[in-house]
Formats: C-alpha cells, sequence, structure tokens
C-alpha cells in the first residue's frame, strides 16, 4: 500500500457512511480522519497450560465447539492485528470511531510455536471483528457513548470493579455535577447456556438443564429461563483536591428481559427482591491523588454477606468479596521519566460465582473460526472464553503485581521491568458451587503459585517503533497438580509504523 492511500480510502469509506446519513447530511462539517498501522509482531502463548482448555459443547461426533482459557486469551489480544484501519469522524461535540483490523485468528495463532500474527491463509482470517466501534457525545446532560468498547471502573489494570476492561456492547452515561459525578453503565451481555444438541435436546447436568432446575431460596418455585442476560452499573463519587470517594452498585439480571425498574439510572442501592433473576454486588473506592509520593487507591467488592434481607435472608453465613489496593507514581529528571505501579488483589473462592447460570459475574463470548474443514478429525468451529467481570484472574486469587518502566529524555527509547508474584487456589468459574459452600478465604485448595519476571525494551527507528521483551516464569503446582513445578521463558516482540 503506498504511502497515505489506506488513509484516503478510509476517508473516502467514512464520508460514505456519513452522507448516507439524512440526520447528518452536512458532510463538510465533518473533520475526518483515517490512520492505518502495520504490525509484524509475535506474541506465542504460555506453555503452563492449553489454549483451549476442554470441549465446550459436542454438536455430533466430529463438530465440537471448544472452552478457551481466559488468560491464554488475553495474550491473544494483546497481539497486534497485522494491519487496522482506525477511522475518525468529528463534528462539535460528538464523535464516531471505528477500529478495522485483520487479525488472525485464535486458533491458528495457538498452534503457531511463535505466535506470529502473519496470515497464511484466507482460513486464518478473524471472522469476528470489529471488536470497536462507538459513537460519543457530550453536551449539558453530560457524556453518552453507545457501541461496542471496552470499558472498566478501575484505577489499575488489576481492580476489581469491571476491573478486566473487557469488550462490551454497551451505553455509558456520565454526568458531572460540581464535585460530584455520576455515571451509569448498561451491557448486554451473551446469555448462551452450554449443554444443548445440534437437535435441540438438552444434556442432564448441563448449565442449560441447571438453569432450567436450579432455585435460591427467596425464589418461590420460579423460574426465569429467557435467553437474556444484562450487566448495569451505577457510579456515584465526590472528589475534593486530589480525594476521590466513590460507591458503586453492580446489577446482573438474568433469566428474563431487564425491566424499568432493574435499569433506571437514579434508582441504586435498592432492593428490588429480584430473587433467581437478578445479583447485586456494592463496592466502595477511596482514591488519594496528585500526592508527592504518587497516586494512591484501594476498592472492595461484595457480592455476598450476612443479610437480613436479598436473595438469601440470612442465611448466608460467609463474605464473597474481591479487593484491590495499589500506587502509582513517577519522577522526570535530566535520566528522562521514570514510572512505577504496585498493586495487591485478593479474591474470595467464589466471587463472581452463582449456583444460577445466567447470574455468574462472567461475561461470555461466542467467536467463530473457519481455521478447521470440515473433514477434519475433531472439527470444530467455534471457541467459548468466559471472562470475570471484577478481576482478570478471577477468584480465589492473592496476586502482587509490580511494574517499573523508564523512557528517555526524547522519548525514542525505553525500557520496562515487572516482577509479579501471583498465586491461586483450584477454586474457578466452572467449579460446582456446591463443593464451594464452606470456602471463604483465597488461595483454597491446591494452590498454583507464579513468580514471574518480564524485561523488555522499545525503540523508534526512522518511521518503525520496535518492542521486544522476554518473560521467566516459575510455576509451583502448575495448573493445581501438586508437585508439578516447571520453569518456562516466553518472547514476544514486534515491529509496526502507523500513517
Amino acid at each position: 500500500m503506498a504511502k497515505g492511500s489506506g488513509a484516503r480510502i478510509g476517508k473516502m469509506l467514512l464520508a460514505a457512511i456519513l452522507s448516507a446519513c439524512s440526520a447528518i447530511s452536512d458532510s463538510a462539517a465533518w473533520r475526518l480522519s483515517a490512520t492505518p498501522t502495520f504490525h509484524l509482531a509475535m506474541h506465542p502463548a504460555r506453555e503452563s497450560g492449553p489454549v483451549f482448555s476442554s470441549v465446550a459443547e459436542w454438536y455430533s461426533s466430529n463438530w465440537r465447539a471448544l472452552r478457551v482459557d481466559p488468560e491464554q486469551f488475553w495474550l491473544w489480544e494483546q497481539s497486534p492485528g497485522l494491519v487496522e484501519l482506525a477511522l475518525d469522524a468529528h463534528r462539535d461535540s460528538l464523535r464516531i470511531h471505528v477500529v478495522l483490523p485483520l487479525r488472525r485468528d485464535l486458533m491458528a495463532w495457538s498452534v503457531d510455536e511463535l505466535g506470529s500474527n502473519v496470515l497464511t491463509g484466507i482460513n486464518e482470517v478473524d471472522i469476528n471483528a470489529p471488536y470497536e466501534g462507538w459513537v460519543r457525545i457530550r453536551g449539558m446532560a453530560g457524556g453518552l457513548q453507545a457501541g461496542r468498547f471496552r470499558k472498566s471502573f478501575s484505577p489499575s489494570p488489576h481492580g476489581v470493579i469491571l476491573g478486566s476492561n473487557l469488550v462490551h456492547d454497551a451505553l455509558w452515561w456520565e454526568l458531572p455535577v460540581g464535585a460530584w459525578n455520576f455515571q451509569w453503565f448498561g451491557s448486554s451481555l451473551n446469555p448462551w447456556l452450554l449443554g444443548v444438541d445440534a437437535d435441540g435436546a438438552v444434556q442432564s447436568g448441563s448449565e442449560t438443564e441447571v438453569q432450567i432446575r436450579e432455585t435460591v431460596p427467596n425464589q418461590r418455585g420460579r423460574h426465569f429461563t429467557q435467553p437474556w442476560k444484562t450487566l448495569f452499573l451505577h457510579r456515584l463519587s465526590w472528589s475534593h483536591g486530589g480525594l476521590e470517594l466513590a460507591a458503586v452498585e453492580q446489577l446482573v439480571v438474568g433469566g428474563k428481559a431487564p425491566a424499568l425498574r432493574d435499569l433506571l439510572p437514579f434508582v441504586v442501592w435498592h432492593d428490588n427482591f429480584g430473587d433467581g433473576y437478578s445479583k447485586v454486588s456494592t463496592a466502595v473506592e477511596v482514591a488519594y491523588r496528585q500526592t508527592p509520593a504518587g497516586d494512591f487507591h484501594w476498592q472492595g467488592l461484595v457480592e455476598e454477606m450476612r443479610s437480613p434481607v436479598g436473595e438469601d435472608s440470612g442465611t448466608e453465613t460467609r463474605v464473597i468479596f474481591g479487593a484491590n489496593t495499589g500506587w502509582s507514581g513517577g519522577i522526570r529528571n535530566a535520566m528522562g521519566l521514570w514510572k512505577g505501579r504496585l498493586d495487591v488483589t485478593a479474591t474470595s473462592p467464589t466471587l463472581n460465582h452463582h449456583k444460577i447460570p445466567l447470574l455468574r459475574g462472567v461475561s461470555r463470548r461466542i467467536y467463530r473460526s473457519n481455521y478447521f474443514d470440515q473433514a477434519d478429525a475433531g472439527f470444530a468451529d467455534s471457541w467459548v472464553v468466559d471472562q470475570p467481570l471484577a478481576y482478570h484472574r478471577g477468584p480465589d486469587a492473592l496476586d502482587v503485581w509490580s511494574q517499573w518502566e523508564w523512557r528517555a529524555p526524547d522519548s525514542g527509547f525505553g525500557a520496562h521491568v515487572e516482577l509479579d508474584l501471583l498465586s491461586q487456589g483450584d477454586a474457578t468459574l466452572q467449579t460446582d458451587p456446591f463443593l464451594l459452600e464452606n470456602r471463604m478465604w483465597p488461595l483454597s485448595g491446591v494452590v498454583e503459585t507464579r513468580l514471574r519476571l518480564g524485561v523488555g525494551g522499545w525503540t523508534q527507528w526512522s518511521e518503525l517503533e520496535l518492542r521486544a521483551a522476554t518473560e521467566l516464569e516459575r510455576i509451583e503446582n502448575a495448573d493445581h497438580r501438586e508437585g508439578d513445578d516447571r520453569w518456562n521463558l516466553r518472547l514476544h516482540g514486534s515491529i509496526g509504523r502507523s500513517w
């Protein structure tokens, strides 16, 4: 592609879309931009476990859907697309943004030991894109964003209030009022439950069968089995100087379409007694920023506790929680910019879990793939990934994260060091919740421990950006198998350019 030709094609495409909309017929008032990027990258999977952890569903003797390990999926997401075209349109306070990537399919990436992002055939094209496309407008009533975009309400990448920074099909409204700030977020989550044959038969003990059969104590014989799952979040914060205090309510509605009483932005910190079709969690956050020593924050989230009201009406003896505390800061001197971040995150063994499948705090995404031919043995055309809404590593964890970065004064070169100690018990979101009823504190069962050291750097050379890193990891009780200890070494890097 000649220099600038991608940008010209992008502008022509976006102008054509805008001119087709009668409400925005004056295309001369729009500011259009198109930014193509190109990357050659190697981001291999970790050798500590398989990318596809199990079979999610069988539809026939040679037709399957596979379950993806969330952490391996996260690595695939970090690998840049071979080519991306970012399209932007601005008009006054209105902005439209779409990213069109050419990415390698996860199945093709998983069998490549180098983790290359280069496609070797048409069957390796990721057909699930785009992953980002939204419209945003700001005015007297605040800011409104609608579309497909990533969203987190945590100041840290390892937080617990929508800390996983997932892709959502969502609406987000923010209303600042002086020292106060109110945010409302609504996301349509995938309600697909596993356990249905190709002919529609429900498998015994499957998620679908449990959704039909299981109830909570106050559900009183009623069942909610409609294919709906929706997330709502309300956040109210107050700021003064560098201090911010925030309270957050998160509501998952599953098995029925959300009613007005569920989604109203200002009806918060309430109990609608939605026994069997809703799950409420409450969180608080304290942040102190702009201090000479850096920025500090703490978040705590509670999903269940002993209470005289609610789904269990005092029968719950545990506190189901997630917590994150962290610091970040930086200094600039004659040698450049020095930055650091330190985080500690703890999660209960049953955080985001629930006996009712559609009330679990996960975002399930179903991806399609053309990688395999239908005649191949073990043919699979779909893969399923369950990503926790709270903490990206899921429940039963006690993790310490640290990252240290240096940038040269001219910003043409940089380096970083990461040192993490990650410990996690064997309770997962796929474990039968009845087997976890007596677990309350993190690191239950057989604990896997990872000590991870990462070192890397980047530099600008002409108009290219070069990145390279290495990661050394010591694992004890790998995949929660006692005595399975190992070392892993992972190399990754990329060469890229933007126009």
